[in-house]
């Protein structure tokens, strides 16, 4: 479904600043395919074909490192931050696999961050992000309610490469995620908490992180 830009959505968040670092988790339904009009028994449901590693286009990386992370987003991380890398399967998602390359200026919530996170067999364009800045202590953690603006579109590069691109930032703008959903069922996200990088520059990101990832 492609939601009109700048139209408000709720999004329910459980975070001490809102956006992404390093171990985010993502919440959400798993969703179930169609029951099949013939089958083996009347009403059970016909699983998907999973592509073989080799007939996979884009693949999660090995490491931040092996895809060239801190030269892909460049000067969009903060100054002196350290890269932070945590890789590991989405909580409560089967299958899914996810790296996090993170840059995180300083240690007050709602402080400057930026972070590249490959995610397969999980959208995380469709989920509530679950964020700890450094320094946050978990009996701070409360839930509320995020207005955000959601516009999900397409260029003539993401159509190149077979995806799609869905914006999302909170209404007053200090937290943007752009996320590419690719062949693959691989989505290729860039999280921004207090930054001034603009959307053509998280596209780029996004774009090379993606070229980088194609198996």
């Amino acid at each position: 479904m492609r939601l009109v830009p700048s139209s408000p959505v709720s999004w329910s968040v459980a975070a001490v600043g809102v956006a992404v670092a390093a171990g985010a988790l993502f919440v959400g339904c798993d969703v179930l395919p169609d029951d099949a009009a013939e089958g083996p028994a009347a009403g059970e449901a016909t699983p998907l074909p999973e592509p073989s590693a080799e007939e996979a286009p884009f693949a999660v990386p090995a490491s931040c490192a092996d895809i060239g992370a801190a030269e892909l987003v460049g000067d969009l991380a903060p100054e002196g931050a350290a890269l932070e890398e945590e890789a590991g399967g989405v909580e409560d998602v089967p299958d899914s696999e996810q790296l996090s390359c993170t840059w995180v200026g300083g240690t007050e919530p709602g402080g400057e961050s930026v972070a590249l996170v490959f995610t397969v067999n999980a959208d995380p364009g469709d989920r509530a992000a679950v964020v700890r800045p450094a320094g946050a202590q978990e009996e701070m953690d409360w839930e509320v309610d995020v207005d955000v603006n959601v516009d999900t579109y397409r260029t003539d590069r993401t159509d190149e490469l077979g995806g799609e691109l869905k914006l999302v930032s909170t209404v007053e703008g200090s937290n943007r995620h752009l996320h590419l959903s690719l062949p693959g069922d691989l989505h290729v996200s860039v999280f921004t908490v207090s930054s001034e990088a603009t959307k053509e520059e998280m596209e780029q990101v996004v774009l090379a992180a993606a070229q980088e990832a194609g198996a």
